[in-house]
């Protein structure tokens, strides 16, 4: 989210043009609605080159998904499509920096991917625990890992709704409420995340502890993919909160140089889901793999 959520984006934006009358007659690029949000405009070439790559990814992770009939993934390939539609949809906003609504579809498809990413993350870890080990290695039922954090990313991307919404008014005491509150759901979300993560390594220590060896496994593959990925996403968490954090206390740098939103966010995700292009999940799923525990085999989902 380059940086409000989707609910902040109308507020801010109309709270903007109404507080600039004369934006969309503006003749510079420095008195534009984009310019007021970013405080800068978008680089046509950098944003091409990031919509070309994510474009590549989406091809090869449908080819991924295609070739492997993994339907349960779907989500990671529209992600990544939205994400390149996004990027590519920040030229003719970098063109027409006063239009409201090509602003607000560059941010929808920018702000809305990430938790596609996520939830491909929180699928394959219940995939994983059912197919391969067994549930008792997991803290959370694994069955009702991926509906638990979904709920969550959605309960704090409300919250940071919320607040990018009183960030809008012209009350100052609401405005920086609203900042804290917007900072506060992002943490929140990142913590969540982090508990994912201890999720995952919880697994792999139990694992461990009984004796199996995930290395020599054709399963511990999937320690590596999730762990790895999901690194690459918290380096996108951390940044966006210390982005934020930074804008809250009056600073913004970190907002204000476009090199970091493509170095510390859009390079990270781009690196986490193309993991799964060269490791895609399910040739480490097999059945024949199953943990049997007191003799009962866990059966893989359907």
């Amino acid at each position: 989210m380059h940086n409000l959520p989707l609910l902040s984006l109308a507020m801010v934006a109309g709270s903007v043009l109404a507080a600039s009358p004369n934006t969309l007659d503006a003749t510079t690029d420095e008195q534009s609605l984009v310019f007021a949000v970013f405080h800068y405009i978008p680089n046509k070439t950098a944003a091409g080159v990031a919509g070309g790559l994510y474009l590549i990814a989406t091809l090869l992770l449908f080819w991924r998904l295609f070739a492997n009939r993994t339907w349960w993934g779907l989500c990671l390939p529209i992600g990544s499509a939205f994400m390149s539609l996004g990027f590519f949809m920040r030229i003719p906003t970098a063109m027409s920096p006063n239009s409201l609504i090509i602003f607000m579809i560059q941010q929808l498809f920018i702000i809305l991917p990430p938790a596609a990413y996520l939830a491909f993350n929180y699928i394959l870890y219940g995939r994983f625990i059912v197919t391969c080990v067994h549930p008792k290695y997991s803290w959370i039922k694994p069955g009702k890992v991926a509906k638990y954090f979904v709920i969550s990313d959605i309960t704090t991307f409300l919250v940071q709704g919320g607040g990018g919404g009183l960030e809008a008014s012209k009350n100052e005491t609401s405005v920086k409420l609203g900042s804290y509150i917007l900072l506060g759901g992002l943490i929140i979300q990142t913590l969540s995340f982090a508990l994912f993560i201890a999720l995952v390594v919880h697994a792999y220590r139990g694992l461990v502890k009984d004796g199996f060896r995930p290395s020599q496994e054709r399963w511990g593959m999937i320690f590596w993919i999730l762990l790895f990925s999901s690194a690459a996403f918290m380096i996108r968490c951390v940044y966006r909160v210390i982005e934020l954090g930074q804008s809250t206390g009056g600073g913004g740098y970190l907002m204000t140089h476009e090199v970091y939103f493509y170095v510390l966010d859009s390079l990270p995700l781009l690196i986490g889901i193309s993991t799964y292009i060269v490791f895609w999940p399910s040739k480490y799923l097999a059945a024949k793999d199953t943990y049997n525990m007191n003799a009962t085999v866990v059966q893989p989902l359907a």
